[in-house]
């Protein structure tokens, strides 16, 4: 739905609306209305192109005389609704609340409304007439309206309570518990507590030990709050994020658990069908996954992490178009949603948009500046495209807020592309001081010994550990195409031509046509001297969009680009 007026940017007094999109309709009725009557009001169509989504609204909102707050199902479990009302009241705005649904508060927001007098949109017959006596400031602060009418058990209105709206939670408001418990009592605000303190610890999982934190204190919620549904859907989801990164069975089996649980409480929040949905996902079971995420979309069409999920479900069937369009209707509805900018950021990169997919990198960091794993990524994306010496300097940064194998490990391979051999090796070296568990970085520490003057000793000792880990690393994971691709490399350097070529076929057999194991099938070939066999499949790995320069880039491959049949 259209946006119906311009949202007011002037000095006189204004009023800032917060509302849920799903709810647009609605709001965008009533704010018609207000703006006839002259009321100036201030909602998000007014946030300009290329300005800062938090500092826009942290300054509308504090420059705001009164903040109009839509209350419904939707804007309760919206990230930003919640911090927004945070904002105000941390900042002494005073807040007018409309119910456009019977939606149960959580108790902190309780405590925070307590004492202001609340509206009902769909009960009140002079509901407008008594919103414009609020906005204008006619109407009585601080009564206390308490409204009994109940619907299902569920109660609508504000219970009062003795406890000051100082003692709120400090963590942002993320979403209520009050839409996500199985029953209809309001959730205990100690769980609710551990709940925030999660969601906040989770949204940057890369740091430091958060995740592990954030994955108790969710345990500590379920457990204060059995019937929390909203936090055994983000434990859930928090153990996923722990499996992907250990690939520890007992993990995905306590997520699935909760997912479980979560949907057993109440499978008609997106949030919960979503998080579902990426446990069916990481366990295998896609058809189902996407049923479930489909599920979420259908249930708000506007929920960001449902469409983020959606478009990996997309990548997966490869329709890279409604992936593309998923992603970015994702971050358009949650501008700072790292999450999404991130699978977006990876989604382009595999495409090959390395401009695009540094830019979202770089709208990563630009929300957070320290976060490693978007510099460690945003350098990849610059070493793939060929800006080496931009990318240096990214690594070097990562590197200064962690001193990680991996950021080591990259900084030595764009020393590498620079023809930097003493640096790389250096940076191999130290990235191996950290863990020395996986044989790419012995491979490429072997490769950059093996253009030193002088090193073949040590190009050879580190041939043998790469090897020896690649070999034990196929015989576990048969299906797995990456261990042979590369152990063809590592036998062809080594002059064992036989076994390169077998491994080497083994890849190509499992790869399912991958653009870098027929380059490494390409070197390989060229390797051992067999330059048409090079050419064919340097020729395939650009067709399914390898790009020359990494061919160039590599010393190695570098003189097969000049076959005037390539």
């Amino acid at each position: 739905m259209s946006k119906p007026f311009a949202a007011y940017r002037g000095s006189e007094s204004y009023v800032f609306v917060c509302y849920a999109h799903k709810d647009s309709e609605r709001v965008y009725a009533d704010l018609a209305q207000l703006h006839g009557e002259g009321i100036n009001l201030w909602y998000d169509e007014g946030i300009p192109a290329g300005s800062s989504w938090r500092a826009e609204i942290a300054g509308a909102i504090q420059g705001a005389s009164r903040l109009l707050f839509f209350i419904s199902e939707a804007s309760l479990v919206s990230s930003h609704c919640l911090r927004e009302v945070d904002f105000a009241v941390n900042h002494d705005i005073e807040i007018v609340p409309v119910y456009l649904d019977e939606s149960a508060l959580p108790a902190e927001l309780e405590l925070v409304l307590n004492r202001v007098h609340a509206l009902f949109r769909e009960q009140d017959p002079r509901y407008m007439e008594h919103l414009l006596e609020a906005l204008r400031g006619s109407a009585p602060r601080f009564k206390a309206l308490v409204a009994k009418k109940k619907s299902n058990s569920l109660v609508i209105g504000l219970a009062l309570a003795a406890i000051a709206a100082a003692v709120l939670a400090w963590a942002p408001w993320k979403a209520s518990p009050g839409t996500g418990r199985g029953d209809t009592s309001v959730a205990a605000p100690s769980g609710y507590n551990h709940y925030l303190e999660g969601l906040e610890l989770v949204e940057r999982w890369d740091k430091g030990d958060n995740l592990d934190i954030a994955i108790e204190n969710f345990r500590e919620a379920t457990s204060l709050d059995p019937e929390f549904a909203l936090a055994f859907a983000r434990l859930a989801d928090a153990l996923r994020i722990q499996y992907a990164l250990t690939r520890d069975d007992a993990l995905l089996d306590e997520a699935t658990k909760n997912a479980n649980a979560a949907v057993a409480l109440n499978p008609d929040l997106a949030p919960v069908q979503v998080a579902l949905g990426r446990v069916l996902s990481a366990q295998g079971n896609h058809d189902l996954a996407y049923a479930a995420i489909n599920k979420a979309i259908s249930i708000d069409p506007n929920d960001p992490n449902a469409n983020s999920a959606l478009a990996s479900q997309f990548v997966r069937l490869g329709r890279m178009k409604d992936a593309e369009a998923a992603y970015e209707k994702a971050i358009a509805l949650d501008p700072e949603n790292i999450s999404s900018l991130e699978a977006y950021a990876h989604f382009l990169n595999e495409q090959g948009r390395y401009k695009e997919s540094a830019d979202q990198w770089q709208a990563v960091i630009s929300i957070a500046p320290d976060h490693y794993a978007a510099l460690v990524n945003l350098g990849g994306v610059l070493n793939e495209s060929g800006k080496v010496s931009e990318a240096i300097t990214v690594y070097q940064r990562a590197i200064e807020l962690r001193p990680s194998y991996m950021a080591y490990s990259n900084l030595g391979t764009a020393y590498s592309r620079a023809a930097r051999y003493d640096d790389a090796a250096a940076a191999y070296r130290a990235a191996l001081d950290i863990d020395d568990s996986d044989w790419l970085v012995w491979g490429n520490l072997a490769y950059v010994y093996s253009w030193m003057d002088g090193e073949d000793d040590q190009a050879a000792e580190a041939f043998a550990r790469a090897i020896d880990m690649a070999e034990a690393a196929r015989a576990a994971d048969p299906r797995d195409f990456w261990a042979p691709s590369d152990l063809g490399l590592y036998y062809a350097k080594t002059g064992e031509a036989e076994l390169a070529v077998q491994r080497t076929d083994t890849a190509l057999a499992l790869s399912e046509d991958s653009s870098q194991v027929y380059a490494a099938a390409a070197e390989v070939y060229e390797l051992i001297g067999q330059r048409d066999k090079a050419v064919e499949f340097a020729q395939k790995a650009l067709d399914l969009g390898y790009g020359r320069r990494q061919f160039l880039s590599n010393p190695e491959t570098a003189d097969l680009l000049a076959d005037p049949r390539l």
